[in-house]
Order: structure tokens, then sequence, then C-alpha cells
């Protein structure tokens, strides 16, 4: 009975992962459908952790894919939809934040550690010529010292 118990609880803990296909989309060209696939590619699911919505199957990001669609089929351009997506759903939902007051630390905080950390290392592993002379003086006042 404790093996099939110990099994029953392996078994809760194995995650499956459930397909589900991304249902078909009818364009009036093959230009509209790459552009479809590449924006949901790079639009970041807002309820997922890191997922694009195209790869994601949660209902928002269902929503998300449609709305898309509907943008790319009444003309809207990309940048219109991006900008419709982060007015939405703020920076986060676009893989690529753009460059603005809010994201300056997200674009250059790597960038000033890195020169924080260069300068560091030079300094620490400069070498200091220092040549410490030592008087018989000092020498025989140690040897009182440690006697």
């Amino acid at each position: 009975m404790r093996y099939f118990i110990q099994f029953a609880l392996l078994l809760l803990l194995i995650q499956t992962t459930f397909a589900e296909n991304i249902e078909a989309k009818d364009f009036e060209s093959p230009d509209q459908e790459r552009r479809y696939h590449a924006l949901i590619e790079d639009i970041r699911c807002p309820v997922c952790q890191g997922q694009s919505i195209g790869g994601s199957n949660s209902s928002l990001a269902k929503d998300l894919r449609e709305q898309v669609r509907q943008m790319i089929l009444s003309n809207k351009s990309n940048e219109d939809i991006y900008q419709f997506m982060v007015d939405r759903y703020g920076d986060f939902v676009v893989f690529k934040p753009p460059l603005n007051w809010k994201t300056y630390l997200l674009w250059f905080a790597p960038l000033v550690f890195l020169v924080f950390c260069f300068i560091y290392l030079i300094r620490s592993t400069r070498a200091k010529d220092e040549i410490v002379t030592v008087s018989s003086g000092d020498i025989e006042k140690a040897k009182r010292l440690l006697n």
C-alpha cells in the first residue's frame, strides 16, 4: 500500500503539457499572414511566464491573437498594433521594450554594471610596487616582542 501511495504522489508531480492547435486564420494575402505570425511571436502574453501570445494557450492570448488579426485585416500598421498592446498592458507586453524614460534602467543598468566591474577589476589587479624597507632596529623590536 505504501508503494502505491508513493507511486500516486509521483504521478501527481509529473507535469504534462497540453498541446492545443492554434485555429486557422484566413487572411486576404500571404503578406498579412506573415505579419500576423511575426507579431504574435513578438508580443508577450500578459498572464504567462515569458511566452508569446503565439505560443500560449490561455484565453487572454487567444483573444489577443484575434485582436491582432482584426487589426491586420483593418490595415493597421505594426506600430499601431504594438502601441495598442503597450497602451493596454504596458511596456512588458513587447519582447523588445522601447527606449524611453521608464525603461532607461532596463536598457543601461547592465552596461553600467559592466563598466563598474571592469573598473573594479583594473583597480584590484593593478600591481602596487611598494617596497617596504625594514631596518635592523625594527627586526630587533619584533624579536623582543615575540619572546
